[in-house]
């Protein structure tokens, strides 16, 4: 696996996320977010993104050693019989 797994990204992303009272709930359908809000929100994205090309990647990892573990069960038991 090339990228490595930081579980305290995802946390910190998703405390974010359930953040009560945020900034965009009080400003209205037309309002613009202020610099520091919409920088926070990209970064926030990022970070989600990332944290799901990581688990795509551990999934699909995951799948190939299942798979190499079940080629090695087979070939160990036609030498075996």
């Amino acid at each position: 696996m090339t990228a490595k797994f930081d579980a305290r990204d995802l946390t910190e992303a998703l405390d974010t996320l359930k953040q009560t009272g945020a900034p965009d709930a009080q400003l209205g359908p037309d309002s613009p977010l202020p610099d520091k809000e919409w920088q926070k929100r990209e970064d926030l994205k990022v970070k989600m993104i990332a944290q799901r090309v990581k688990l795509k990647l551990m999934r699909d990892r995951t799948d190939e050693l299942k798979q190499a573990l079940a080629r090695f069960r087979t070939q160990r038991d036609a030498m075996s019989a």
